[in-house]
């Protein structure tokens, strides 16, 4: 367990600029695992992020999104001694004595700091919730095989509970790196679970700031001291293919102190229109937000639908199961967002200067920036913003405050069963659901299924009859000619069917082999080792008509196994870091075939203001830098920006923000 001492010394500030120039690539050290189950894709992080969420391969929905944790906690001295204001209320930060000192009286006031840890701030380049290996100990001698671990300390996807992460023990552990896969399987709801591990403190006791990215320079990062479990879930299943649940479990790894007045929130930036489209996104959305038992979620839609192109809702809900709290949720626009660069200043009104915290908490330190999408009014249910913008909200879920009903309020065992506090050592678990649906109606019923699934433990009933999409695993091979096929599905059909041909035939060239519908495995045999193959599995169901599901082809041959959806596509990906940037990004593409590509940035209004590139280049990654300047040479404003990279009939858009 780690002592008071421990996270005070978190609190010794060290300049961002002190680093190394050769400081190692955020996104090479902090992984993102891309997904796609075909209905929903999205890319996760090992930091507290889902972003690029897209619906059907056609409709974008998230850009970037993450959660923020919010409590009190007591101040203590570098030698772990309690802090006291010598007057009260505070007038000076400085005034303060500790207990035992000739100063101090019974009657002095303990400092409380209200703080609030951010996974991505959303208008600031700053990250608070970091794996133990991250960019930040890279350079630490006293961290023995950082390299090994670092590349093991990533979002480990489970499929069908396999290969399962090692049991996660914030307080002892020599590695802290819980990724590590395990032979076997894990009990897990989910048919896909994405697992990460994440702090706001160093495991490993190493001094300095702990947060990531270009602004942290400009802040100061206090912890609350906490270890989160993540876990993602998401089912290629009929009527639970529109939902992406994660679960996070919150560790107070203080052994003195109890966090206070929690808050869970999730800040969610939509931009939903379809997944093709650049500028036409950000701009001409609405959010909007239901209240009332079973509902309590906040949605984004587009403003015109598109002309049918965006029918689709996102939705985001917050659970802590058999709690109800208070909710609320914010709205304010870009570069508006609120600011915690020193939570411990008294400015202010000699109140918390952490605009995170109060917006957390249901209050509005600033209502010339920050608006309430959650009615106020408690005749109010529904409210929905009237004109269009680039949204973003915050979402947030609290217990009882001081000085609102309920706060005092005790049990039979004397626990003040109404506040959100957190025990030395304790744990608390709540859910995030990010759902998609095509009208407010089908959001509300949606709404209700998720609380009832949440309440059933996430259990889906397979006697249901429901359709699912198979997941064919990585094909092993076998010497000579044999590859070894293994698939799982998270309901039973009636038959699967496994197809294969040799690459580039047509389709009328596809072999089936009909296998029951109990059968997960199956040895292919007879190939030839100098021929690529494609291979895939089919599901059919009887519901009550004929349903027919396939799971993603596999590109292979007897040498090489292709395991990327995208294999034949000549664009891969392609990323900015860091994203959101101070006036300077590193941009990465991965060509797969040879061919001319043009790189270009296009403003809000879809003008072009810089063409990065355009020459042939040969399959392989490839790597540049835009420094914010337009083609004239002239630095270009602050605001949202888009990527596009081309190569032939293939087109692919990324969206960055650049701040100043």
């Amino acid at each position: 367990m780690k002592q008071i001492a421990i996270c005070i010394l978190l609190l010794c500030s060290i300049s961002a600029y002190a680093l190394p120039d050769t400081a190692p690539n955020a996104e090479k050290v902090l992984n993102v695992k891309e997904v796609d189950n075909g209905r929903l894709s999205f890319e996760i992080g090992n930091f507290g992020t889902i972003n690029n969420l897209v619906y059907q391969n056609q409709h974008k929905m998230i850009f970037g999104s993450g959660a923020w944790i919010s409590g009190k906690r007591y101040r203590r001295d570098e030698l772990g001694r309690l802090l006291y204001w010598a007057d009260y209320p505070p007038t000076n930060t400085t005034a303060l004595v500790y207990q035992g000192h000739e100063n101090w009286n019974p009657s002095l006031m303990v400092v409380m700091d209200s703080l609030t840890t951010v996974a991505f701030d959303g208008d600031r380049d700053l990250y608070e919730l970091l794996p133990a290996y991250n960019p930040l100990n890279y350079y630490n001698t006293n961290i023995p095989n950082y390299q090994y671990y670092s590349s093991l300390d990533k979002v480990l996807e489970s499929v069908a509970g396999e290969p399962a992460p090692l049991n996660f023990n914030p307080f002892e552990s020599e590695t802290f790196c819980f990724s590590i896969a395990q032979p076997g399987s894990f009990e897990t709801p989910g048919f896909q679970t994405y697992s990460s591990y994440y702090y706001d403190y160093c495991p490993f006791d190493t001094p300095g700031q702990r947060d990531w990215g270009m602004s942290r320079g400009q802040s100061t990062h206090y912890p609350l001291g906490i270890a989160v479990h993540q876990e993602s879930y998401c089912w290629p299943v009929q009527d639970h293919d529109w939902m992406l649940i994660s679960k996070y479990n919150i560790y107070n790894a203080d052994v003195l102190d109890t966090l206070r007045d929690i808050a869970v929130s999730h800040y969610v930036d939509a931009d939903v229109g379809p997944a093709h489209w650049g500028v036409e996104l950000a701009a001409d959305d609405v959010s909007g937000y239901v209240k009332g038992p079973g509902y309590e979620f906040a949605y984004t839609r587009d403003y015109d639908g598109d002309n049918g192109l965006s029918p689709y809702y996102l939705g985001s809900k917050v659970v802590i199961p058999n709690y109800e709290g208070m909710y609320h949720t914010w709205f304010w626009r870009v570069g508006q967002g609120p600011n915690d660069v020193n939570s411990q200043n008294l400015a202010p009104y000699n109140r918390t200067a952490n605009e995170k915290y109060w917006l957390a908490t249901g209050r509005n330190p600033d209502t010339a920036k920050f608006s309430p999408l959650r009615p106020e009014d408690p005749d109010m249910m529904e409210y929905e913003q009237p004109v269009a913008n680039d949204t973003r909200f915050l979402h947030t879920l609290y217990g009882a405050q001081p000085g609102t009903p309920g706060y005092w309020d005790t049990d039979e065992q004397g626990n003040y069963y109404q506040r959100l506090d957190l025990a030395p050592g304790q744990s608390l678990s709540y859910y995030n659901v990010k759902f998609i649906g095509d009208s407010l109606d089908d959001m509300k019923a949606k709404s209700l299924a998720i609380e009832a699934f949440i309440a059933n433990n996430l259990i889906i009933d397979d006697t249901a009859g429901l359709t699912s999409i198979p997941f064919l695993r990585d094909p092993v091979n076998q010497a000579p000619d044999t590859f070894a096929l293994r698939w799982h599905n998270a309901t039973t059909p009636a038959d699967y069917e496994l197809a294969w041909k040799e690459y580039g035939a047509p389709a009328s060239d596809w072999y089936v082999i009909p296998l029951s519908g109990t059968t997960t495995s199956y040895n292919l045999q007879g190939m030839n080792p100098d021929t690529w193959y494609e291979i895939k599995v089919g599901a059919v169901f009887y519901n009550p008509q004929e349903v027919y599901l396939e799971s993603e082809t596999k590109l292979v041959n007897l040498s090489y196994t292709d395991v990327e959806d995208d294999a034949l596509v000549p664009l891969a990906r392609i990323s900015n870091y860091p994203n959101p940037f101070l006036g300077n990004t590193t941009i990465e593409y991965e060509q797969k075939a040879s061919g001319i590509s043009e790189l270009r940035i296009y403003n809000l209004k879809g003008q072009q203001v810089r063409l990065l590139d355009s020459s042939h280049k040969s399959p392989g990654s490839y790597q540049l830098q835009w420094d914010g300047r337009d083609d004239g040479g002239r630095a270009c404003a602050s605001g949202i920006y888009y990527l596009q990279v081309k190569n032939g009939k293939h087109t692919q858009t990324r969206k960055m923000l650049m701040l100043k």
